[in-house]
């Protein structure tokens, strides 16, 4: 079965910091799942860890890694990520690293492999909201 295909073409500036790749190469017979916005909520829509990056993406990864598993897919067949910041800087980066490492434990090899589109926004839906996430994502055959 083919996997998944990352790579960074000369042509192409290359990647910040090393946090995505330039290209992804979805392989023949995956279907693709595209994941709507996900943001830090609970089941009444109340937002979880308001002004807090870190506590946001950790409660959005790991629900990531739910909806994964629900597909019988996981982070290596992320094929493009859409990460949006109401702010952003080195520590507000870190913040989130550390809590994506934290949601998704063993997966940081291939966190980093996806495309990615980077996004700053003036704001989000409800107030406190300052981090979301969108994938498309390569499903493997059953």
């Amino acid at each position: 079965m083919s996997t998944v295909q990352h790579s960074n073409p000369s042509g192409a500036v290359p990647p910040y910091r090393d946090l995505f790749s330039s290209v992804t190469i979805v392989p023949p017979n995956n279907a693709l799942a595209y994941i709507s916005t996900q943001w830090a909520g609970d089941r009444d829509s109340n937002v979880l860890h308001p002004d807090d990056y870190h506590g946001q993406a950790k409660v959005v990864w790991t629900n990531i890694g739910t909806i994964l598993g629900e597909l019988g897919a996981g982070v290596k067949d992320v094929v493009h990520r859409v990460v949006k910041f109401k702010e952003f800087d080195d520590e507000i980066g870190r913040a989130v690293v550390t809590a994506v490492m934290e949601a998704l434990p063993g997966e940081d090899e291939y966190w980093w492999q996806s495309s990615l589109s980077f996004v700053q926004v003036a704001g989000f839906h409800k107030p406190g909201i300052v981090y979301t996430v969108e994938l498309i994502v390569a499903v493997p055959p059953k």
